[in-house]
């Protein structure tokens, strides 16, 4: 495929997902269609198989266009397959007490490329709503085994309370859960691996349990305590734009975008990016005098062919969530060194675990 059927930026339609602990939040708060009656846990939308809604390539999945022109959708280092998935997720009840693998393992046990490192950015949370992050206390799997076959395991578990703007950083390996009453904006590797040490004695319609995976669990899982939890968001001010930084690691930079006016979009050049309305309405402008309008809720695929872009607000309070994979050490500590942030406050970025923090490295 010609680069040039591919250099605009792209409106992505969601896929839906129906869940047990889902609601109808996302309709209101994101601006999203809901499918009537149903609970919707989920909505995926920067997947690759979302469909384009507009330009030329409108009705085309990602997974289409990036099989027949990897370069022009992902970069000279992106691969073959999209490495990154975005949602918004309605926790209406608990989700399952869960764990992901890391690459390795997902190689191993599933015979799948990606491990599942994610991130959170919360958008609301009802009054004394908790998540599950981690562990209390160092534990050990003999311990977790008597606590699930006593009913204690929640006892090991630490809930940690959660507000709007908080950003919790979930490698793989680290147990957790989001709580009833939060919904949260999610960056993650493209994988949707998950083994459940415990479900609440949750059942479905039928009344069936759903499956746990408790050794799967244990083999993947960190069993020692949880130092911190929640990320402070490290800022540079440009003319036009407060560049917030979230999270960052080697599979993914999470970036907070807060638009004034029209300014150039700071994410790095010759890689994709993800882009998503999180407040107000904003417009991309690009080559050639092309632009397209973003409103709230909206996703948008920034190919990598495109190149330098603009944003502008439409409404008087524009933000917009931007993911893409990145050079750690260009990308993220060299820019937030240039305005004046330390090496500690620069590696908190990448999580409270010390061998799973790709910016130890780079900040020691």
């Amino acid at each position: 495929m010609n680069a040039t059927a591919i250099n605009y930026p792209m409106a992505l339609e969601p896929v839906v997902k129906e869940k047990i602990w889902g609601g109808r939040t996302l309709g209101a708060l994101m601006s999203k269609t809901l499918p009537p009656g149903l609970a919707i846990g989920e909505t995926w939308e920067a997947w690759q198989g979302c469909r384009i809604a507009n330009g030329a390539q409108a009705g085309r999945t990602l997974e289409s266009l990036i099989s027949a022109d990897a370069r022009g959708m992902l970069g000279a280092g992106g691969g073959a397959q999209l490495p990154l998935l975005f949602k918004y997720i309605d926790a209406r009840e608990h989700l399952s007490v869960q764990v992901h693998p890391d690459d390795a393992l997902a190689q191993a046990m599933e015979d799948y490329p990606f491990g599942k490192t994610e991130a959170w950015y919360v958008l609301a949370a009802d009054p004394g709503a908790t998540l599950v992050h981690g562990f209390r206390c160092d534990t050990g799997a003999a311990e977790v085994r008597g606590a699930l076959t006593n009913g204690t395991l929640t006892d090991l578990l630490a809930f940690v309370p959660v507000q709007p703007g908080d950003v919790l950083f979930v490698p793989a390996g680290l147990v957790h859960a989001i709580g009833r009453g939060i919904v949260v904006a999610e960056i993650q590797q493209n994988s949707d691996t998950t083994y459940r040490f415990y479900d609440w004695d949750r059942v479905d319609s039928a009344g069936r349990p759903r499956d746990l995976h408790v050794e799967q669990s244990l083999a993947v899982s960190d069993l020692s305590a949880t130092a911190s939890h929640t990320i402070p968001a490290l800022t540079i001010e440009q003319p036009g734009l407060s560049r917030a930084f979230l999270a960052a690691c080697r599979y993914f930079a999470w970036e907070r975008w807060r638009v004034t006016r029209e300014a150039p979009a700071p994410a790095p050049a010759g890689t994709f990016q993800i882009v998503s309305a999180l407040s107000g309405e904003a417009q991309v402008l690009y080559a050639g005098g092309g632009t397209l309008r973003v409103p709230h809720g909206q996703t948008v695929f920034i190919p990598a062919a495109l190149g330098a872009y603009r944003v502008a607000p439409l409404s008087a309070a524009c933000e917009l969530l931007c993911a893409y994979v990145p050079d750690l050490a260009a990308d993220v500590v060299a820019p937030l060194r240039a305005a004046g942030y330390a090496d500690a406050q620069i590696a908190r970025l990448g999580g409270a675990i010390p061998k799973q923090n790709d910016l130890a490295p780079l900040t020691a």
